[in-house]
C-alpha cells in the first residue's frame, strides 16, 4: 500500500471516528433532556417501543444489508445490480414485519404505547428501506457518510429541543427520528445517483437464494445480540411495570453512552486487525486494546459506583433517584460490554469468523434471557442489571475461547495498575463526597487520584522491568 493510500485511509478512519464521537456527544445532550421532559414512566414506555422495533427490524432486514455491503465492497459496480433484488426482498420482509408490529400493537393495553408502536414501528420499517448508509460504507464514501450521520443527529437533536416540552410531546421523538433519517437518506441516494451508481428496475429471482442464504446467518447474530441486550426491557415491563422500566432503561442508556466513548477506538482498530498477517501481530494488537479498555473501563466502573448518588440527579433529574442502586449494580457493564465489543464485535468480526461470532452472541442470548426471566421476578431491577452484566460477560468469554491464538493476551500488568488505582480512586471519592455534593469537584478529585496512582504504579513497573 503506497503513501497516498495510507493517507486516504487514515482520513477515512478519522472521519468515521470523528462522526462517532460527535454523535455520542450529541446523544449526551439529548438523553438528559428527554428523560427530564418525559418523566420516568413515559421514558420507559418509549424504551419499550424501541426494544420491540429492534426485534421486528430483524424480520425486516434479515442480514441482507450486510450481505449487500460485503458484495459491493468486493465487486463495486457489478454488485450494484443486486440492489433491486435486495430492495424487493426487503420490501416483502418489511410488510411481514409491519404486520407483526400491528399485531403487537393490537394487544397493547396502553393507548400511548399502542399509538407509538403503530406510528414509529411501521414508519421506521419504511424509512429503513431507503437507508443508504451501508451503500456509502461499501463504496468507501466515508466522508459523505460521516457528514450525513452528524447531520442526521443534529437535525434530530434540534427537533427534540424545539418540540419536546413534556410527556405529552412524546410523539415528536419518532417524528424527529423518521424525518431526519428520511432527509439524510434522500441526500445519500442523490449522491450515489450523481456518482453514476444506478441500477435497472428489474428482478432476478434466480439470485434470491444467493442473497438469502448468507443473510440469514447475519440475521441470527443480530437477533442474538438483541435478545441479551433488549430482553431486559421487555421482562422489566412485564414483571415490574412502566415506572420500573423507565428507571432501568435510563440506567442502561447512561452506561451505553459511556461505553460508546470507551469502544470508539475499537472501530478504528478493526481495519488494522483485519489485515494482521501473523498471530503474534494480532496478539500484540489484542494486548494493546485490552490494556486501553482496562485503563478506561475499570476506573469508570468504580467511579460510577462511588458517584451514582450524585450523577443520577445531575444527569437524569431527581425523579430518577430510585435508579441509583440500579446504576451501581449495572456499572460493571462498562467492563464486560467493552470486552464483548472488543473480542466479539471487533476481533471475531474483523477476522471473518462469523460462526464463532454467532456462537458467542447465542451464548449471551441464552444466558441473558434465562437470567432475565429468573432474576427480574426474584430481585427486581437489581436482578435485571445483574442479568445484563452477566450476559455481556458470557459473550466476551465465549468469544475469547474461540480465539485460541489470543489466550493469555488479556494478562497485562496494566490490569493490576488500573484495578489498584481505581480502588484508591473509589476511596478518595467516598471521602470527598462526604464533605461536598458538587459532582464536578468529586470527579476531579477522583480523576486526580487515579492518574497519580497510575503514574506511580507504572513508574514502579518501569523501574523493576
Amino acid at each position: 500500500m503506497n503513501w497516498s493510500s495510507l493517507q486516504r485511509y487514515a482520513g477515512y478512519l478519522c472521519s468515521v471516528a470523528g462522526a462517532k464521537t460527535v454523535g455520542i456527544l450529541i446523544t449526551s445532550l439529548t438523553f438528559p433532556y428527554l428523560v427530564r421532559r418525559l418523566g420516568v414512566e413515559v421514558y420507559g414506555q418509549w424504551s419499550y417501543v424501541i426494544a420491540v422495533c429492534a426485534f421486528v427490524n430483524v424480520v425486516a432486514d434479515p442480514g441482507m444489508n450486510v450481505f449487500l455491503t460485503q458484495r459491493l465492497a468486493a465487486r463495486r459496480e457489478a454488485a450494484f445490480e443486486l440492489v433491486p433484488d435486495v430492495l424487493f426482498l426487503r420490501l416483502v420482509a418489511s410488510l411481514i414485519a409491519a404486520i407483526a408490529v400491528l399485531a403487537v400493537a393490537s394487544h397493547e393495553p396502553n393507548d400511548r404505547v399502542r399509538q407509538l408502536l403503530r406510528f414509529y414501528g411501521v414508519g421506521v420499517l419504511l424509512i429503513n428501506l431507503i437507508f443508504a448508509d451501508h451503500l456509502l460504507t461499501a463504496l468507501e464514501l466515508f466522508h459523505i457518510r460521516s457528514f450525513l450521520n452528524v447531520m442526521q443527529q443534529m437535525l434530530y437533536a434540534s427537533m427534540i429541543f424545539m418540540f419536546v416540552r413534556s410527556a405529552r410531546d412524546v410523539r415528536w421523538i419518532p417524528i424527529s427520528i423518521l424525518s431526519s433519517s428520511m432527509l439524510c437518506s434522500s441526500i445519500a441516494w442523490t449522491v450515489l445517483w450523481r456518482k453514476g451508481m444506478r441500477f435497472r428496475l428489474r428482478l432476478r429471482p434466480r439470485c434470491w437464494t444467493e442473497i438469502l442464504r448468507p443473510s440469514f446467518h447475519y440475521a441470527g447474530s443480530t437477533l442474538m445480540s438483541n435478545l441479551y441486550h433488549r430482553t431486559g426491557h421487555v421482562a422489566v415491563r412485564w414483571f415490574l411495570g412502566d415506572f420500573d422500566l423507565g428507571l432501568y432503561a435510563a440506567a442502561v442508556r447512561l452506561v451505553d453512552i459511556v461505553r460508546g466513548l470507551i469502544i470508539t477506538f475499537c472501530q478504528v482498530l478493526m481495519p488494522r486487525i483485519a489485515v494482521s498477517e501473523s498471530a503474534e501481530g494480532l496478539r500484540k494488537l489484542a494486548r494493546f486494546a485490552t490494556s486501553v479498555i482496562a485503563l478506561a473501563s475499570i476506573p469508570l466502573t468504580f467511579g460510577l459506583i462511588g458517584t451514582a448518588h450524585l450523577i443520577v440527579p445531575w444527569v437524569l433529574g431527581t425523579r430518577f433517584l430510585p435508579a441509583v442502586p440500579v446504576l451501581q449494580w449495572m456499572a460493571p457493564y462498562l467492563i464486560t460490554a467493552s470486552c464483548a465489543s472488543l473480542f466479539c464485535g471487533t476481533i471475531l468480526f474483523a477476522l471473518g469468523r462469523h460462526r464463532a461470532y454467532l456462537a458467542s452472541t447465542a451464548a449471551g442470548a441464552l444466558v441473558g434471557t434465562s437470567l432475565y426471566m429468573i432474576l427480574v421476578p426474584a430481585f427486581g431491577l437489581r436482578g435485571a442489571a445483574l442479568a445484563l452484566v452477566t450476559a455481556e460477560l458470557v459473550v466476551a468469554a465465549t468469544a475469547l475461547s474461540k480465539l485460541p491464538e489470543l489466550h493469555g493476551s488479556w494478562r497485562s500488568p496494566l490490569l493490576s495498575v488500573a484495578f489498584g488505582s481505581a480502588l484508591l480512586m473509589l476511596f478518595a471519592i467516598r471521602i470527598a463526597s462526604a464533605y461536598t455534593s458538587q459532582i464536578v469537584i468529586v470527579l476531579l478529585i477522583g480523576a486526580g487520584v487515579y492518574l497519580t496512582a497510575c503514574g506511580w504504579y507504572v513508574r514502579r513497573l518501569w523501574v523493576h522491568a
